[in-house]
C-alpha cells in the first residue's frame, strides 16, 4: 500500500533514496562564538540519516542575523 514511500525519488540532478523528508527544525545547537556547525549537530543529523532528504536548520551568519539573543 505504501511501497512508493520507500522508492527512490528523482528531482533533477538529485536522487533521494526514499520519499521521506525531514523538515528543517531550528535546534540552536551552533552555540560556539562563531555559530558554526559542530560535532553535536553532525551526530544529530547522522541519527536521522534514514530520511531520503534532510533540510538542515538555519545557521546565523552573524550575531545580528540571529532571531534570538544568545
Amino acid at each position: 500500500m505504501h511501497e512508493a514511500l520507500f522508492q527512490p525519488l528523482q528531482m533533477g540532478a538529485l536522487t533521494a533514496k526514499n520519499r521521506i523528508f525531514m523538515a528543517p527544525l531550528t535546534r540552536g545547537r551552533a552555540a560556539d562564538p562563531m555559530f558554526t556547525p559542530n560535532a553535536l549537530m553532525a551526530t544529530y543529523y547522522r541519527q536521522r540519516a534514514g530520511a531520503g532528504m534532510i533540510l538542515t536548520e538555519a545557521t546565523g551568519i552573524s550575531r545580528e542575523g540571529l532571531g534570538w539573543p544568545s
